[in-house]
């Protein structure tokens, strides 16, 4: 669908005229009164809009990158072309949404609820005295126009149910528990997507759209779990007596799902953990200094309060990946020699760090480069 704007242009709301401009909307939301929020062909970017009753609004066209909805109500809200780039909508509830043509790339959207929402492809169209603008969110190769972007969103537990998906693209999400009962699915991509805890059957798509997916833990890798268990504890036990017993544990290449918390707050310094597969899984208050996780899948891996001094994720997915209070200090080696943080390559976001610490200022600077130029991906 082909929708025209004659000279519309994007508007940045403050902070006193947003206020007043929520306040009347739930007032109209919960009939009392109040006017319909209109925020077509704004700029929301990095609002706060959490916890509200937001059925109903409009957002047409809207930027609003970064935006927090979190627990906000949007019933039949209008986001038709709108960019919702790494927005936080956990727990919202988008029934009925008209989400048409927008933009998801990177948000996350958690425990939310999309049934029955309408996100097939759209453009927008702005026409001037000077020339004619298509506004196009999708990511269709060859210029085709696609339906909605959801690539690299984290979706875990995410209902579409009865939802009209043609077109959409989730390449690369966490789709870990996601309902797909009775939507619409034609022309769709799940490439590289995880989807663990998800009927591939209630999908009914052709195996290409499910090229270089994550599924469930295969039964000879949850076998080894136990194995793997030992191999952390014979670690622990070198790091405890600095190397006079136990042994170095070296997981390259295994799958480290079926140890889901095995990692807590354990000192595993200097573990090489390589190309593993490692989506979800919890490392809270670890001890990582040093540690190896170059092109690893630690997608939505949780690694809150652990010290990463010295780390290396060179060429890792980390995207929805944890880092809050977690260290990212320069480690010093008993030689002399210092190793930092190397993020490398990786596939992670800028906001990944907010809550990171650094031991130096530069040291943080550098992160949020590496972030920001691996966002591009």
């Amino acid at each position: 669908m082909l929708k025209n704007l004659y000279d519309e242009q994007r508007v940045r709301i403050g902070d006193a005229e947003l206020a007043r401009a929520l306040k009347d909307h739930e007032r109209f939301a919960t009939g009392r009164g109040g006017t319909r929020a209109q925020f077509k062909c704004t700029d929301l970017e990095g609002s706060v809009l959490a916890n509200r009753n937001l059925d109903e609004a409009d957002f047409t066209g809207a930027s609003l990158i970064g935006a927090n909805f979190f627990g906000s109500s949007l019933v039949r809200a209008s986001f038709y072309c709108a960019d919702l780039r790494r927005c936080n909508l956990r727990s919202t509830k988008l029934t009925n949404a008209d989400l048409r043509g927008a933009s998801f790339k990177g948000a996350d959207l958690s425990n939310s609820v999309l049934d029955s929402a309408d996100l097939r492809a759209a453009v927008m169209m702005f026409m001037s005295r000077q020339k004619i603008t298509v506004l196009d969110h999708s990511s269709s190769p060859g210029g085709v126009f696609g339906g909605v972007d959801f690539s690299n969103c984290s979706l875990r537990n995410t209902s579409f149910s009865n939802a009209k998906l043609d077109g959409a693209n989730f390449s690369g999400s966490l789709l870990v528990g996601a309902n797909f009962r009775g939507a619409r699915l034609t022309d769709v991509s799940f490439h590289g997507a995880v989807l663990m805890g998800v009927d591939l059957a209630e999908l009914n798509v052709p195996p290409a759209a499910l090229e270089g997916c994550v599924i469930d833990v295969a039964p000879a890798a949850a076998s080894n779990a136990a194995k793997l268990g030992a191999m952390l504890d014979e670690h622990q036990r070198w790091v405890e007596s600095n190397g006079k017993a136990g042994a170095g544990a070296v997981l390259d290449g295994e799958d480290l799902r079926p140890l889901l918390s095995s990692f807590v707050k354990r000192p595993l310094v200097g573990i090489s953990a390589r190309n593993t597969m490692a989506i979800g899984v919890d490392f809270t208050e670890c001890q990582l200094q040093g540690a190896k996780f170059d092109g690893a899948d630690l997608r939505g891996a949780n690694f809150t309060g652990a010290d990463l001094s010295g780390a290396s994720f060179k060429a890792a997915k980390l995207i929805h990946a944890r880092f809050d209070r977690a260290r990212f200090g320069t480690l010093h080696i008993l030689d002399g020699t210092t190793l930092a943080p190397n993020l490398e390559g990786a596939q992670v976001f800028a906001e990944q760090f907010r809550s990171a610490i650094a031991d130096s200022p530069a040291l943080f600077s550098a992160l949020a480069t590496i972030a920001d130029t691996a966002a591009a991906f």
